[in-house]
């Protein structure tokens, strides 16, 4: 009923939902084609950190973004220069055997199509505001997080399929990709409104000085509204997640009892049980969950992980693995729109750009500290040894993380 009534978000999130399906095939394409090589640990590695190299600039793409006036036709054209970007790939992708710095030239080229997926989101920030009233925020932000689900499983089955009927052909599944940008572009062309947008700072010319300005006064607007020490908290459990999903990836390429058929089959089940789980998550409403704060969520998340360790390191079937995840996934779709919601409440119109982008940036700089953790972990340990020391992290967290809790509460 929400989405019929306002058609710009609608067709936001079919640009969102078609963009996403794209990215989701062509990650899994990565991760299969980086386990075919002969430095298949390195380059799964260097893919999972790919994935979060785009957060890094997403403060200075917020600070830019305040700069941006007419965000519709900016938002088109780096749409047409994603679909390029990928019909590039295709050509790259004709031969999987390939050297590294091919490889790495590819991954460079995904970051570059990645920030520019930041970008155009962080232009349609400011409009939240006006276009979801804050009484449909948790419902939009919950059917988002869904969506967002949703096309991974969809590209990732969609890949999966693909790789089945045509083994090592990933040149189509580029092609494939950018087919899914330009249907994104087709929907955002649809969005028509008054996109004149004043621009937030006086200066014409990008000024780093300004610019970690700006930033500190963000950081010091969460400081205000109470927000740090949650934020922290999640970048911690989120390094953990990270070096535990590095861990298991590797573990899936070489265990047989950690996979259900191919490893791509596997990669697409996982995604799925993620999909069931947020569902749940973001839909239901359960009453003592809505008593329980966002430490504790975070908390109950962690022990999830903690049992998933101990499951893998005793060898046992990937389906206690998939049951916790669910758990887990539950948890993440209930906390995450309510989060959103009261975050976009507390926050200034004027701050909010520059304020989620260093929110962002603070939990997506977790993820490549965890992924090098784990890295360093497997070639000096190994896989077994490096499950124990997972443990024990995981383990040091929940205390820690509890003290913290107790001690906010005095």
């Amino acid at each position: 009923v929400i989405l019929r009534k306002k058609k710009h978000v609608r067709y936001l999130l079919c640009t969102k939902l078609v963009n996403r399906i794209g990215s989701a095939l062509y990650n899994l394409a990565l991760l299969t084609l980086a386990s075919k090589q002969t430095y298949s640990t390195l380059a799964i590695t260097l893919v999972k950190l790919s994935e979060n190299l785009p957060g890094f600039f997403d403060p200075v793409l917020a600070y830019l973004t305040d700069r941006e006036t007419r965000r519709l036709k900016k938002a088109t054209l780096l749409n047409w220069i994603q679909v390029g970007i990928y019909f590039v790939i295709a050509f790259l992708m004709l031969q999987y055997q390939m050297p590294l710095a091919l490889f790495i030239v590819i991954l460079l080229a995904n970051v570059v199509s990645d920030s520019i997926d930041g970008y155009i989101s962080n232009m349609f920030i400011p409009f939240s505001k006006t276009w979801i009233d804050h009484s449909e925020r948790r419902v939009i932000s919950a059917l988002d997080i869904v969506l967002f689900s949703l096309s991974i499983v969809l590209g990732q089955l969609l890949g999966a399929a693909w790789l089945t009927l045509y083994p090592d052909q990933f040149f189509g599944l580029s092609l494939l990709n950018a087919l899914t940008f330009a249907l994104g572009l087709f929907f955002l062309r649809k969005i028509k409104f008054d996109d004149t947008v004043k621009t937030l700072t006086a200066e014409a010319r990008f000024s780093i000085k300004d610019f970690f300005q700006k930033m500190k006064l963000a950081y010091g607007h969460m400081q205000e509204r109470h927000l740090l020490q949650m934020i922290w908290l999640l970048a911690i459990g989120k390094a953990t997640y990270a070096s535990f999903l590095l861990l298991l990836n590797v573990a899936m390429v070489s265990t047989s009892t950690l996979r259900f058929g191919s490893y791509a089959q596997t990669l697409a089940i996982w995604q799925s049980i993620s999909f069931v789980g947020l569902i749940l998550g973001a839909f239901l409403r359960i009453s003592w969950l809505e008593k329980i704060n966002y430490e504790q969520f975070i908390m109950l998340g962690n022990m999830t992980i903690i049992l998933s360790v101990l499951s893998c390191f005793l060898g046992l079937s990937l389906i206690n693995v998939l049951i916790l995840k669910l758990i887990g996934t539950l948890l993440s779709g209930y906390m995450a729109p309510k989060y959103y919601t009261d975050l976009i409440q507390q926050i200034d119109e004027e701050q909010l750009t520059r304020v989620e982008s260093l929110n962002n940036f603070i939990l997506l700089l977790a993820d490549p500290v965890g992924i090098l953790q784990a890295t360093i972990c497997l070639q000096l340990l190994g896989l077994r040894l490096s499950w124990l020391l997972e443990l024990g992290m995981l383990v040091s967290f929940m205390i820690g993380g509890e003290i913290v809790i107790y001690r906010s509460k005095k």
